[in-house]
């Protein structure tokens, strides 16, 4: 009988970052449509933990005062669509009767220092992006 953690960083347009660990070996990285994502998750045949990045804690960045106001327009706005990726999981693993993790948001694995660090934890010698290797870095934190 096989351990799955799933690791998930809900993303805005590209799909979201998937990492999927059986007994604690990462033995997938891809990047998911909601759809694809269910289609995963009803694959494996077993219940899964999901572990997510937890969008909703970020706050508005409109009060720095960092960045202009057409950029912090544009930063609110691809927030709001995390926000709203998150939502949509989390409604599909609670319809799927799955437990979901929530994880502080972090930038852990996504540089490229990070990569390597990424690939020595987990032995990973495949392709890998930002969003996967964070998943993958949510994930982790469930093994």
């Amino acid at each position: 009988m096989s351990n799955y953690v799933i690791g998930i960083d809900p993303g805005a347009t590209k799909g979201h970052g998937v990492a999927t660990y059986e007994n604690g070996v990462l033995i997938d990285l891809s990047m998911m449509t909601l759809m694809e994502l269910m289609e995963h998750l009803n694959g494996l045949g077993e219940i899964p933990v999901i572990h997510i990045e937890d969008m909703m804690s970020q706050k508005g960045n409109w009060h720095t005062g960092k960045q202009s106001q057409k950029a912090s327009a544009k930063s609110g706005e691809h927030l709001g669509y995390c926000k709203w990726a998150q939502v949509e999981v989390e409604r599909l693993c609670e319809y799927l009767g799955l437990r979901v993790v929530k994880h502080k948001v972090s930038n852990r694995w996504k540089d490229k220092n990070g990569k390597a660090q990424f690939e020595k934890v987990t032995g990973w010698k495949g392709r890998s992006n930002q969003d996967t290797r964070s998943a993958a870095y949510f994930g982790f934190l469930g093994i």
